[in-house]
């Protein structure tokens, strides 16, 4: 008897270099591929040969960096966008198809390494893998790996996150079934950070952060930029137009290949002589000769500002963690290294003295580790997802015939005397009918049937086990009629150190790292809510309800991961749909992050998968400028700490935005844009101390109106005047609630714009009452005057507090009210001598103030005319 054994891998798939590994038949150790030349990782690399037309990838490949053809590097940076890469001239390949080549050869490796495993009677075969992705990559990118992968020959059993990867590598390697880890992930072209927690051998992620555009690429290419300068202090002419130069383009490619070739050597010593005797030729055409003595000091000072910028987002991922279950820095036990770029000393010393335990009288919370742990830094990755692929992917055994195929779930080992054995079965022949069937497991001592429960899936337990051996399990498939289907055969195998090693659940550990937003229309704003929280396990399924925004054909659902927006998803809908048409939306994501939108606009049913959005168009300065307005404007609001915190993170974003634009690397300008505008948006946030007005000053206003509403009310009756005492009353209490929850969210934009609406409430009612006191007691002219005036003054305040708290508020704003106020005190000397003169100016004056109070308060734009859903909740 035949069959046929298929395990999943792992699979580490990198900007810079990809790795692939999967765990013996016994689940006891684990193997990793290795070339000829016992290299471990393979370049993400890939190249056409122009004479042959043979497509290459891997070592070969990158031999050909800085020659052209240029291969493809570095194509995970370019994942989930629509661009294209020239392969050869006239073949554009996007990066799912240039990745999917990476991930066949990573394949075709395993592949000759498992065939060690055969035997007479067992074939093994590769066709499913657990491939790690980037923790804060976008859906976009994540789907991206997936169609990758798939049209690799691959069965996706599980995408995971690469610190989580590297997090359950290191509790397998150690047997640590329980522990919190900080895994700080620089790797060739991204930087991760998650703060995971192993407990009971299982593990949770607590909070995740990082950047997909920030890694060793940009160190070398900070380097590249250092030699270049260093040729041209020398005379050669190495002045570089990489935006409309090809060959240019080209020169700075082999700079790029020579720093790294620097850097490496640097990692292990300080000095590194750098050479390259005609392989350069500069604009002039003259061979360019490279003679140079580099010191790790010089690469340490390019280096730094790079590695600086990775802490903030640590702790962006601590932050999480501590709103997610109150973990801090000091409750984490080991800072974990994975990735090549941490082979740079200066990035070890760096997370020691950031992270680690300090020296005594530093300050701060740190680890409880005194120093990180830098083991396989290349290969963590590939060998947890291996670790990860045994646990969720089990064994698929397919009988001699491939008519059955029979999934074991977990892993092969085991630490105790008894076991559990489950899986499913599936019938791969249309002909065969698993209902009603069941499944039989015997043991030389042992025998048992259970019956197939829907979905082909059986259980048995208390299976026991040889101690210290390795015991054979027969498995046998009948269907209804008791007719034998198949037979397939699994070892279990009792090793009490091994079997206790932790592997994490048999089930998928998906979660969704950053928030997907809906884009809604809320009292006339265009607001963005979620629908997919931060760290929700997946897969994730929720309804929700909106309402039709009128006066459109066509609704669109906006959905964006932060400032990116990932889909536009357009409902055509009859004109005649009223206003208030509920709404109904049922958002799935699926364990690989797939996202599906379905649902109804009245009795119109509609369903779309999200898919890859356009690329944006690049910034224009304008753009760019009106940005960091915003950002100034905000950061003004926040305490002292916390605005040297955004300011900083917004000059390196802003520094990175700058460098790549003049790179011509546009994906990456267009990256970190969006890095600028999180965290402009993000400094609308505020705690609730610091939201201004203060509370009392809030409440206050909510009062004023309610008392002004009944008075309203009093006379509105008697005087025909048109007046709603209930609808007044209901807005004022809507005003309230949602200032209540801006001041418990600390929502200094959502607080001023209620604090703007209570303000158009008093503005309204007090002109009413105004025009009755006209009506009923007229005044004179000297009174109506300090009425006018006091009037002015009243909305002097008003704007006055509006400007503290409003971000749209710039230093011009400030500096009008204020002179404003200036020429009000001034008409207050003039009531007596010349009241129709203070009437008149007064008037002018608060005219001015409405003015500017809608300027810096209104509200936001409308909704295009398009349309987005008014939101209900």
């Amino acid at each position: 008897m035949t069959q046929y054994v298929s395990k999943a891998v792992g699979i580490d798939l990198g900007t810079t270099n990809s790795a692939v590994a999967v765990m013996n038949p016994s689940d006891t150790d684990i193997v990793i591929h290795q070339d000829g030349m016992n290299a471990r990782t393979t370049p993400s690399c890939v190249w056409r040969n122009p004479r042959s037309g043979e497509l290459v990838v891997g070592r070969k490949a990158f031999a050909r960096v800085g020659s052209e053809p240029q291969p493809i590097t570095s194509v995970k940076r370019l994942m989930g966008s629509p661009t294209t890469v020239s392969l050869a001239p006239g073949e554009e390949r996007t990066p799912v198809e240039i990745s999917a080549e990476i991930l066949r050869e990573m394949k075709r490796q395993i592949e000759r390494d498992v065939t060690e495993f055969d035997t007479q009677d067992v074939s093994w075969v590769v066709d499913r893998a657990v491939v790690t992705v980037p923790a804060y990559f976008d859906q976009p990118q994540i789907d991206a790996t997936r169609k990758a992968a798939e049209s690799a020959g691959l069965r996706v059993v599980d995408l995971l996150h690469e610190p989580t990867a590297a997090a359950s590598y290191y509790c397998w390697r150690t047997g640590t079934r329980d522990g919190t880890f900080l895994v700080y992930d620089l790797g060739g072209g991204t930087f991760d950070v998650s703060v995971v927690r192993c407990k009971a051998g299982d593990f949770k992620v607590l909070g995740i952060s990082g950047n997909t555009m920030l890694g060793g690429d940009d160190i070398d290419t900070a380097l590249a930029r250092h030699i270049q300068q260093l040729l041209i202090d020398d005379d050669w002419a190495m002045d570089l137009d990489l935006e409309n130069d090809a060959e240019d383009r080209l020169r700075f490619r082999q700079l790029k290949s020579l720093a790294e070739s620097a850097k490496k050597g640097l990692s292990d010593r300080t000095e590194f002589m750098l050479r390259d005797a005609g392989g350069l030729t500069d604009k002039d055409g003259q061979r360019v000769v490279i003679d140079t003595l580099m010191e790790r000091t010089e690469l340490e000072r390019i280096a730094r500002p790079l590695l600086e910028r990775t802490f903030q987002y640590c702790d962006e991922a601590l932050d999480q963690a501590t709103t997610e279950a109150g973990i801090t820095l000091a409750d984490v036990d080991q800072i974990i290294l994975a990735g090549g770029s941490t082979h740079l000393p200066l990035v070890r010393q760096m997370v020691r003295e950031r992270l680690c335990s300090p020296a005594p009288g530093a300050d701060g919370p740190r680890a409880r580790c005194a120093e990180p742990v830098y083991e396989q830094v290349d290969t963590v990755v590939a060998l947890g997802a291996a670790v990860r692929a045994s646990a969720v992917g089990g064994l698929d055994i397919l009988n001699e015939e491939r008519t059955v195929r029979v999934g074991f779930r977990g892993t092969v080992v085991t630490a105790t005397d008894r076991t559990v054995v489950g899986g499913t079965v599936e019938a791969l022949d249309p002909d065969l009918a698993l209902t009603g069937g069941s499944v039989r497991l015997s043991t030389e001592e042992y025998e048992d049937e259970a019956p197939l429960k829907p979905g082909g899936s059986f259980a048995f337990t208390r299976i026991p086990v040889q101690p210290d051996a390795q015991s054979l399990l027969t498995v046998e498939v009948f269907d209804a009629d008791g007719e034998l289907l198949a037979t397939v055969g699994r070892a279990v195998v009792h090793d009490r150190d091994a079997g206790a090693k932790p592997v994490g659940s048999p089930v998928n550990a998906a979660i969704n790292a950053k928030p997907i937003l809906l884009e809604v229309s809320r009292e006339g704003r265009t607001e963005r809510e979620p629908l997919i929280p931060a760290l929700r396990p997946l897969p994730f399924k929720d309804r929700y309800d909106f309402s039709h925004p009128g006066d459109t054909t066509t609704v669109e659902f906006r959905l964006y991961q932060q400032a990116r927006q990932i889909q536009v998803i357009k409902v055509p809908v009859p004109s005649s749909t009223p206003r208030g048409t509920v709404i109904d939306l049922d958002v799935e994501m699926d364990v690989h992050s797939l996202i599906t939108v379905r649902g109804s606009i009245g009795d119109h049913p509609f369903e779309a998968l999200v898919e890859v959005p356009p690329e944006a168009e690049l910034p224009d300065e304008e753009q760019v400028a009106e940005l960091k307005r915003r950002f100034e404007q905000g950061v003004e609001f926040l305490p002292a700490g916390e605005a040297a915190v955004k300011t900083a993170k917004m000059e390196m974003a802003q520094t990175a935005f700058k460098d790549a634009l003049a790179r011509g690397e546009k994906a990456v300008a267009g990256h970190e844009f969006e890095e600028m505008q999180a965290i402009a948006d993000s400094v609308g946030k505020h705690e609730t101390g610091d939201l201004q007005p203060p509370r009392a000053d809030f409440e206050k206003l909510v009062r004023d109106c309610a008392e002004l509403n009944r008075y309203v009310a009093s006379f509105s009756a008697e005087t025909e005047t048109p007046h709603d005492e209930r609808e007044i009353a209901q807005a004022i209490e809507v005003q309230r609630d949602q200032g209540e929850r801006a001041l418990s969210a600390g929502d200094q934009r959502s607080y001023s714009e209620v604090i703007t609406q209570l303000q158009h409430i008093f503005d309204h009612l007090r002109t009413l009452a105004y025009r009755h006191h006209q009506q009923t007691q007229p005044l004179a002219e000297t009174e109506m005057a300090a009425s006018q005036l006091q009037s002015a003054l009243d909305t002097l305040r008003q704007v006055r507090t509006q400007v503290q708290a409003s971000p749209a508020a710039t230093p011009e704003h400030r500096h009008e009210v204020e002179s404003i106020a200036q020429r009000l005190a001034g008409l207050q000397a003039l009531l007596a001598q010349d009241p129709r003169r203070v009437q008149q100016e007064a008037a002018q004056e608060r005219q001015r103030l409405i003015r500017l109070k809608s300027i810096i308060g209104g509200p936001f734009d409308d909704p295009d005319d398009s349309g987005i859903p008014v939101a209900t909740r």
